[in-house]
């Protein structure tokens, strides 16, 4: 199950995906935001493969909202085939934040479920920031300070949480295995889109963990070895062509290393995104060098990998924070909670990050005005 922005520039990440782990089920939104909820999620999970093996069902989840940075280091601002200028991504993320920043935190704190009937969506997106916000104890001054980075990292806590919560609600563990990842997809892009500079695509990934028989085990990325060949083969190939190892005439540059100076590089390409002849002739030549340099230096990733003594870098950790500490159960225990426990459960989230409860709630407490529009 893929969940990433609608933008179109996201599909170079669906698309590789897409090739390794074979068709996905989309629950994209802007912004990355979950729209889809239980049933959508169920729905996905009800068309996995069943393994013949252990007869279990297996899922992958990727959540990633998107953030632009041009080869000039400008935040935001994206070059895109076909149309001058600049724009933005992510631009919903971005409108989000102006409107934040203008109305305040409170004043886009709405009850849970409620939007705009033209601007779902967006509105949705909107008030789920502002409320994680309010969560962790920022309101109206300090919301003055964001920018279009720390509104995304906020988005990537809050998508992941509405994320973990909704395979709480869908997911048996003891019926099926499955993997989480989520973090933040980063589009560092020329100034223009078929200038000198290389538009290239890459991940930070905050949160990668597997949940086997029920028990929860945290992936150390840092850990990994270098790609196998076949590894290589996967990532570099940028058409499939059906055998899952894709296509040997088209290599995207590939960045082969391992440890905490790991990393994947690659340039986008057709049939999502379009490039110049002289775009693909670069890219033909990067991974001519790509290859000579793997000759020259006799690197063999087969035997640098030790695999699999690696694995006993992976190691089972305690969960990563307490498992109610979570954004999108606390807003629907607040959503189902009577005025007197939703008073109670705001005084104690002002006490945990205040220490003494000194700053007034903040007014996400039901009035009667907005009691009267859920009877409506």
């Amino acid at each position: 199950m893929v969940n990433l922005c609608r933008d179109e520039i996201t599909l170079t990440l669906k698309n590789k995906i897409d090739q390794i782990f074979g068709a996905s089920f989309s629950t994209n939104g802007l912004g990355g935001v979950l729209t889809c909820g239980v049933t959508g999620v169920s729905a996905g999970l009800s068309h996995a493969p069943i393994s013949k093996g252990s007869g279990k069902e297996r899922y992958v989840f990727f959540s990633f909202p998107h953030i632009s940075i041009d080869s000039r280091g400008t935040i935001g601002d994206i070059s895109r085939p076909g149309r001058p200028g600049s724009s933005c991504a992510c631009g919903a993320l971005n409108k989000a934040l102006v409107e934040i920043k203008n109305d305040g935190v409170v004043a886009n704190c709405k009850i849970p479920g409620v939007h705009e009937p033209l601007d779902p969506e967006f509105t949705i997106l909107k008030q789920r920031l502002a409320r994680r916000l309010q969560y962790e104890g920022k309101g109206d001054d300090a919301a003055k300070g964001l920018d279009l980075v720390t509104i995304t990292q906020v988005a990537e806590r809050t998508i992941t949480d509405d994320l973990e919560y909704l395979i709480s609600k869908t997911v048996d563990p003891s019926k099926a295995d499955y993997a989480v990842v989520t973090g933040v997809q980063i589009h560092n892009w020329g100034e223009k889109f078929d200038g000198d500079a290389p538009n290239l695509e890459w991940l930070s990934a905050n949160n990668v963990y597997v949940v086997v028989n029920g028990e929860k085990t945290y992936l150390d990325l840092n850990s990994m070895p270098s790609f196998t060949p076949r590894q290589v083969r996967l990532l570099s190939g940028s058409r499939s062509t059906g055998d899952g190892m894709g296509d040997s005439h088209d290599a995207d540059v590939v960045c082969n290393a391992g440890g905490p100076a790991g990393s994947v590089v690659r340039e986008i390409d057709p049939p999502f995104l379009f490039t110049s002849r002289e775009s693909r002739r670069r890219i033909k030549e990067r991974g001519q060098i790509y290859t000579q340099l793997f000759d020259k230096e006799e690197i063999q990733p087969e035997a640098h990998c030790a695999w699999p003594s690696w694995q006993s870098n992976l190691r089972a950790r305690q969960t990563q924070r307490h498992e109610s500490d979570n954004s999108a159960t606390f807003e629907n225990d607040l959503a189902s909670a009577t005025d007197d426990e939703a008073e109670e459960m705001m005084n104690k989230l002002q006490v945990r990050y205040t220490g003494n409860g000194s700053w007034p709630p903040p007014p996400i407490v039901r009035g009667k005005e907005d009691r009267d529009e859920e009877s409506d």
